[in-house]
């Protein structure tokens, strides 16, 4: 039996990976360029978008160990000791239980919310004792006697309020778990006992961001390092309830001199706060903004063909990842013209009005038609693949060849990371068997993802007036279909609307949706830097596309499209909903964990 964990190219989750595991697969990016500077950063991106893989490599231990020949630049410029802190779904699951068991108990809660304060402690002594290790670290290592190290445990441990058996840095970290425990004891047998008498245990006061702002400043003055900045990597703080992200969120302006802080969060929370009032941290001013599904097309295919390159290597598979793929035939101009042209009279009647002769069209300029040509040649391939002779729809079994090769491949894939790996894992014995991955396998491939990806969505339940909409993947489906209609439908339309905006009171009773949709990677922020980022006011002013994964599925074009209002598509469809609700997310959606490996 093998007991090795899993591979990166083998497992959904960087969470699940060993350190050694994480940097051996390592692919750098724009945006970890981005996230290793100082500023503090809001990273936002749907699940699989990297985020976690992101932070994790900014740890002390992870730049210390990574061996690439980015890694010694990255240690040179990284001038912070970064900690990463993960969020327990179990623990917001505890704090939702208690808001709502024991309302107005704010002994409980307080209890509870410092158990988040001692798990960032925790995760801060593990980095603090990595850096001490001076015998493996190279990277920040720290160099104290042992007398001011004994003394500095003593300071930490008076200020957290925990026992340590002996002066050492293990003791320290294990006397904040046993505080933990002792917290989560004493609230479950509170929540038994209502009338308990008992004294709670005594426990570190404060917000989080004072809390690790009066630690740094301790670990620094022993350590010799006044004024060294500590970059807290919280992840998955979508977990975590608004109590403990706004704190982080509002410390990004004014906040302590020595503390970065770098959050990972998916693009939609009702009622957090950033740029909207005279007190928030300022985009490009006091922080910067990472929005891992805003990659332009040249910085996603180099970010794929690397990912894609390093895993099929893995399989001894070592040509250019690209020449693994058959290519979609040319698309011929005239010919494709003139065979639309005698089947679909819309198509001809546009070409009319726009004065565009079929036979003349290898003779038009950049001055004359050519411009438009190239606009509309897509949009006539895909209908000439579906309308017959009869100027009535075609049934398909697959899709044209529009959405294949690789490229398109990594377009659909919307350049996630999690989704490329099941991409390539799935592909890869086409390769190795006939040493080409044809048009027709990797369209096979591309439904079975997004089979797995709609089932996905069918999870999120949704719950309706009017008409019932019961899961997530319903509301995609009517916007896929009103734009699909745009493509294939009755009329030619040379400029077809794809892309969504909210500011209706009639789309303001679907925004919960629409923000687990953005959440789900369903939906894709289309925006500029001050649209990355979306709470309820956010996304009224917000434009969204579909994801490129629905692409092939309802005919749609990649290219950028014109906007038409939420409401105007339900309108158009006749589905009169007055109110949408979450009714059951299953805790929080996870896309890319579908199935894809």
């Amino acid at each position: 039996m093998n007991n090795q964990a899993p591979s990166i190219y083998e497992s959904f989750n960087a969470r699940t990976l060993t350190n050694e595991q994480l940097c051996s697969s390592f692919i750098v990016s724009e945006d970890f360029q981005e996230l290793a500077s100082t500023n503090h950063t809001i990273m936002i991106g749907p699940r699989g978008s990297g985020k976690t893989t992101l932070v994790r490599m900014l740890q002390v231990e992870n730049l210390d160990i990574w061996n690439d020949p980015n890694a010694q630049s990255y240690r040179d410029s990284v001038s912070f000791s970064g900690v990463f802190i993960p969020t327990d779904r179990l623990w917001k699951n505890q704090y939702e239980n208690i808001k709502k068991n024991h309302k107005g108990d704010s002994l409980l809660e307080s209890l509870l919310l410092s158990t988040f304060s001692y798990h960032s402690i925790e995760r801060l002594v593990s980095t603090l004792e990595y850096r001490l290790k001076r015998s493996t670290s190279k990277f920040k290592s720290i160099n104290i006697s042992k007398v001011d190290e004994a003394e500095l445990i003593v300071e930490l441990a008076s200020l957290w309020k925990v026992k340590p058996k002996i002066s050492s840095i293990r003791s320290l970290e294990v006397s904040i778990t046993a505080k933990k425990k002792e917290i989560i004891d004493y609230i479950s047998t509170r929540d038994k006992s209502p009338d308990r008498s008992d004294q709670p245990p005594s426990i570190i006061g404060g917000d989080i961001v004072s809390i690790l702002g009066s630690s740094v400043r301790v670990i620094n003055s022993f350590i010799n390092e006044r004024g060294h900045k500590w970059a807290f990597l919280f992840d998955e703080l979508e977990l975590a309830p608004d109590e403990l992200i706004q704190p982080l969120v509002n410390a990004m302006r004014g906040g302590p001199e020595d503390l970065i802080f770098k959050l990972s969060l998916s693009p939609y929370h009702k009622k957090l706060t950033v740029t909207q009032d005279g007190d928030s941290s300022m985009n490009n001013q006091d922080l910067s903004f990472i929005n891992l599904t805003s990659k332009s097309e040249k910085s996603g295919i180099d970010f794929s063909t690397r990912l894609c390159q390093s895993i099929f290597i893995k399989k001894d598979l070592d040509k250019p990842v690209e020449k693994y793929f058959e290519k979609p035939r040319e698309i011929n101009a005239y010919n494709l013209f003139k065979e639309l042209s005698n089947k679909d009279e819309n198509f001809k009647l546009y070409l009319n009005s726009n004065n565009i002769d079929i036979d003349d069209i290898n003779t038009y300029t950049e001055k004359d038609k050519a411009p438009t040509i190239r606009k509309i040649k897509f949009i006539a391939y895909i209908r000439n693949y579906y309308i017959k002779k009869d100027g009535h729809r075609a049934s398909r079994k697959q899709c044209p060849d529009y959405y294949a090769g690789f490229e398109n491949l990594c377009k659909a894939m919307e350049y996630n990371p999690r989704m490329l790996i099941g991409l390539a894992n799935k592909l890869i014995p086409h390769a190795k068997s006939s040493g080409t991955i044809s048009i027709s396998q990797q369209l096979s491939v591309l439904n079975e993802i997004f089979n797995s990806y709609r089932a996905l969505l069918n999870t999120i339940a949704l719950e309706s007036s009017g008409q019932k909409f019961t899961s997530i993947y319903d509301v995609i489906d009517i916007i896929a279909q009103y734009f699909s209609n745009q493509i294939v439908g009755k009329k030619f339309v040379a400029e077809p609307k794809g892309t969504l905006t909210f500011k209706s009171e009639e789309s303001r009773n679907f925004l919960d949706a629409i923000g687990l949709a953005l959440n789900a990677g369903a939906l894709i922020a289309d925006g500029g830097v001050n649209e990355s980022f979306h709470n309820l006011d956010d996304l009224m002013k917000a434009r969204c596309r579909l994801s490129h994964i629905f692409s092939h599925k309802y005919n749609l074009l990649f290219a950028k499209s014109r906007v038409i209002e939420f409401s105007d598509v339900l309108k158009s469809t006749n589905n009169k909903v007055n109110e949408i609700s979450v009714v059951n997310t299953n805790g929080d959606p996870e896309p890319g964990q579908i199935g894809l490996i």
